[in-house]
C-alpha cells in the first residue's frame, strides 16, 4: 500500500514538474519566475504549457528577433505558434514578408497548391528562404489536412516593398475568374508586368524618379477601375473572401508605391506604419487572433531603435492594448546568417560573449541557457533601465561587429523576453540539391 502511494506522488510529481517548469532564479538583486525552453525542440509543447493563461485571452501576438538569421529563434517562434494554435485557439499566421507573395504559401496551406519551395521563393525574402520556415510551413499544411475551412490555419504577409508580388497575385486572380480577359489585363499592367527590381528599386522621392511614379500611379487606378468593373461578377465566380485578399494587393501596391517616393529618411517609420495597419486589416478580414512574426526593431512598444518615431508594435499596442502581447529575443553569442557586404548574398557570421551588453551579461550569470520571462509584472532594474544588447538586422560586417550593440529598456520595449545563450545559423534551403 505504502509503495503503491509513494508511486503514485512520485508520478504526481513528475507530471508537475513536466507541466509546469517555471523556476524561480536570481538575476541583478530581484528573484523572478522564468520558464527554461527548448529551442531546437519543436514538437514537445511541454515547456510552453504554463503559458496558455498568459496568451489565451489576446488577440495579436508579436514575435521578434535580435537577428534575421538565427535558428533558434526561427524555431522557438514555430514551436511558439504551434502552441498557440493546439492551445489557445490561434489560426493565423503572419509575417514580414511580401503580402501578394504570400497568398501563394497561403493556398498551400489551405489547398496543398503547388510544391513547399516553389511557394516559399513568392515570399522574395531571403531571410525565410530556410529549412525552419519551410517545416513550419509543412507543419501548417499538415494541420489542416482534414479539417473544415473555418478550423484550418491561415498564411499571410504584411510587408509592402515590393510591386512584384501583389501584381503576380492580381494576375494569377484574374486569370481564375476571367481568363477570357487576361491579354487585356496584362496590357494593362504595362511595366508592372516587368519583373526587373532594377527599374522599380532605383524609385525614389527625386524629380527623376516621378515620371516613373506617375506612371505606375496610373496604372494602378486601371487595375482600381478595372476591379470595380467587374467586383459583382468576380465574387459570383470566386466569393467574396478570395475577391477581398485579391483586391487588397491594389492596397499593397499603392503602399509600395507611396514608401518608393519617399524621403529616404521616412522610408522605414512609414514602412511600419503600413505593416502595423495591413496587420490590422489582416485581423479584421479574418476576424480571430493573429501571430506576428518579425524583427525586434518592429514589434517593439516604444520608439524604434534609432529613436526617430513610431514601430509598427507602437500602433499595435496603441490599437489593441492589453489584446497586444510581444516578445523580444535576445543572445549572449553565437552565429546567424546576414547579407555580407562583398557579395550581397546570405553568409555566416559569429559574434562573442561582448562585455558590454550588460542587459545579457547579466542573464548569462543567472539563468539557464534558453528562457522565457514575463516582464509585465516584474519590478527588476535590470529591464526598468537602459542596458546593451545585440540588435542585427539583414546585413552585417564582421569587423565592426561590436557596433551592432544597442541599448534597450526592455521592460519598455516588450512584454515578454527570451533569451538564448548561444546561437546558430538558420539552415538556408540547398535549392540546387533540391533540383
Amino acid at each position: 500500500m505504502k509503495f503503491h502511494l509513494l508511486s503514485s506522488l512520485l508520478v504526481l510529481v513528475l507530471v508537475s514538474l513536466q507541466c509546469y517548469p517555471q523556476v524561480t532564479v536570481l538575476i541583478g538583486k530581484s528573484n523572478e519566475t522564468i520558464y527554461p525552453i527548448t529551442p531546437n525542440e519543436t514538437t514537445d509543447l511541454t515547456d510552453l504549457i504554463p503559458l496558455e493563461t498568459l496568451f489565451k485571452n489576446k488577440q495579436v501576438i508579436g514575435m521578434g528577433e535580435a537577428t534575421h538569421g538565427t535558428k533558434e529563434f526561427f524555431n522557438t517562434k514555430a514551436k511558439m505558434f504551434k502552441f498557440l494554435v493546439t492551445h489557445c485557439g490561434y489560426t493565423v499566421f503572419s509575417i514580414e514578408a511580401t503580402y501578394g507573395g504570400t497568398l501563394k504559401v497561403n493556398d498551400y496551406v489551405l489547398y496543398g497548391k503547388g510544391d513547399v519551395l516553389t511557394v516559399m521563393k513568392s515570399m522574395e525574402f531571403w531571410t525565410w528562404d530556410t529549412e525552419e520556415v519551410k517545416d513550419l510551413i509543412e507543419w501548417m499544411k499538415s494541420y489542416n489536412d482534414g479539417k473544415h475551412d473555418n478550423e484550418k490555419l491561415k498564411f499571410y504577409g504584411f510587408d509592402c516593398q515590393s510591386f512584384k508580388g501583389p501584381t503576380n497575385a492580381l494576375v494569377d486572380y484574374v486569370k481564375e475568374v476571367d481568363k477570357q480577359n487576361v491579354d487585356k489585363f496584362l496590357k494593362g499592367l504595362s511595366v508592372l508586368n516587368d519583373s526587373s527590381y532594377l527599374y522599380f528599386y532605383s524609385l525614389n522621392s527625386d524629380k527623376s524618379s516621378q515620371g516613373r511614379i506617375a506612371q505606375i500611379h496610373e496604372i494602378i487606378t486601371f487595375i482600381q477601375q478595372w476591379f470595380q468593373e467587374n467586383e459583382n461578377f468576380y465574387i459570383s465566380s470566386s466569393g467574396r473572401t478570395k475577391f477581398e485578399l485579391a483586391r487588397y494587393n491594389i492596397e499593397n501596391l499603392n503602399q509600395t508605391l507611396f514608401l518608393r517616393g519617399s524621403p529616404e529618411q521616412k522610408y522605414g517609420l512609414l514602412r511600419d506604419s503600413l505593416m502595423a495597419h495591413n496587420i490590422k486589416w489582416i485581423l479584421e478580414q479574418e476576424q480571430e487572433k493573429v501571430f506576428v512574426w518579425a524583427h525586434n526593431g518592429h514589434i517593439g512598444k516604444t520608439l524604434s531603435f534609432d529613436k526617430q518615431g513610431a514601430c509598427m508594435g507602437m500602433y499595435l499596442d496603441r490599437w489593441f492594448g492589453h489584446g497586444y502581447y510581444n516578445i523580444g529575443f535576445v543572445f549572449n553569442e553565437g552565429s546567424f546568417q546576414a547579407i555580407t557586404k562583398t557579395t550581397g548574398k546570405p553568409a555566416e557570421f559569429t559574434v562573442p560573449e561582448y562585455n558590454k551588453n550588460t542587459l545579457t551579461n547579466a542573464l548569462v550569470n543567472s539563468c539557464p541557457d534558453a528562457f522565457f520571462i514575463d516582464l509585465t509584472n516584474s519590478n527588476n532594474k535590470l529591464f526598468r533601465s537602459s542596458r546593451r544588447t545585440y540588435y542585427i538586422g539583414a546585413a552585417f560586417i564582421q569587423e565592426y561587429w561590436s557596433r551592432y550593440s544597442k541599448s534597450i529598456t526592455a521592460k519598455n520595449q516588450f512584454n515578454g523576453l527570451i533569451f538564448i545563450h548561444t546561437t546558430s545559423r538558420a539552415v538556408p534551403i540547398n535549392r540546387k540539391k533540391t533540383n
